[in-house]
């Protein structure tokens, strides 16, 4: 199979691309800086200089392609509307434009992400309603996918859709790297005690989700809720990763309402300064580890096969592993 991966120089995309490389497809990545991509180069990996904000350099990328497996996108908690604005939902939609326009339309496998459902008070199942809440990383996700869906509608390119829920191993950021760097300087905090089930999916048991997706026996048009079967709560991962990194487990919590309000007052004062750096706490970041992430998957089961082949405890002690690599110690171990 001829593929390409979008956000091959990134946690999903890479790993993707690397599992795809493992199974003997033929895989071209589309990336800014060929340069990041050079370990996927080496293994084979065909490497397009292109940019979502230039909607002209995908043509060498999408052509001849099966399927195109478009992970890349701005994961953040914080940053400029604009920024997520372009790359979630313009980049998306142009990327699904061009895709449409090949002699042969690739099956298009979207990474969405369950943010798009909104935040509920109680986690919804996999076709439960979608909801803007005007933050930009759920807003921009979420029109993003509506974009790519109405250009399928419109041009019949075959299209399935992945919400991923918390993804976490070797090479994450946000719940991986900057979890542990927290815990190391004991400036982690959970909500409401950290009881909120987390959602939790291994990043290899997605890619297991991705790689059946494009699979022609998948209905098109599907959309499809990705986690691990267990619902692990924040409090059990945080004291894993902190056992694991042997730091000590975090002990501040903040109730939800006290969560929420800092995070506003927070928001208000970094765009009040026009600070760089991201504020101490986010709304993003409190609704994700207050709601429940435990969206239903029932069918990803039934159409993808789904199931965590990579369990909890074997998922936490490599991402533990990498976090105690050379590369990484003395930012995620205690000094």
């Amino acid at each position: 199979m001829k593929v390409l991966v979008t956000g091959a120089t990134g946690f999903i995309g890479g790993r993707l691309a690397e599992r795809l490389l493992d199974r003997g497809d033929d895989v071209r990545v589309l990336v800014r800086r060929p340069a990041a991509a050079r370990a996927l180069a080496e293994r084979g990996a065909e490497v397009c200089a292109g940019d979502l904000l230039d909607p002209d350099s995908f043509g060498a990328a999408l052509s001849g392609v099966d399927v195109v497996f478009h992970c890349a996108g701005l994961s953040a908690d914080w940053g400029p509307r604009a920024d997520f604005e372009r790359i979630n939902v313009d980049g998306a939609r142009e990327l699904a434009r061009a895709a449409a326009t090949q002699p042969v339309k690739p099956r298009f496998i979207h990474v969405s992400t369950t943010d798009v459902y909104g935040y509920p008070s109680l986690a919804c199942g996999d076709d439960g309603p979608t909801r803007d809440t005007g933050l930009p990383y759920n807003s921009s996700k979420l029109r993003g996918e509506l974009a790519v869906r109405a250009v399928a509608e419109a041009s019949k390119l075959p299209l399935v859709v992945v919400r991923p829920a918390t993804v976490y191993g070797p090479g994450s950021k946000d719940w991986g790297l900057e979890m542990a760097t927290l815990l190391a300087r004991r400036a982690m905090v959970v909500v409401d005690g950290g009881s909120a089930p987390a959602g939790l999916v291994y990043v290899d048991n997605l890619v297991d989700a991705l790689l059946a997706a494009a699979e022609p026996s998948v209905p098109l048009g599907g959309i499809y809720t990705v986690r691990d079967e267990t619902k692990e709560t924040w409090r059990q991962y945080l004291d894993a990763l902190a056992d694991g990194l042997e730091v000590p487990r975090v002990k501040t919590n903040l109730p939800y309402w006290l969560a929420l309000a800092l995070g506003g007052a927070s928001e208000a004062l970094w765009k009040l300064g026009r600070a760089k750096s991201r504020p101490v706490v986010t709304r993003h970041a409190v609704h994700i580890l207050a709601k429940d992430q435990c969206y239903g998957i029932d069918r990803a089961v039934k159409d993808l096969g789904f199931r965590s082949r990579v369990s909890y405890d074997e998922g936490v002690r490599r991402t533990v592993a990498w976090l105690r690599s050379s590369e990484l110690r003395g930012t995620t171990t205690a000094s």
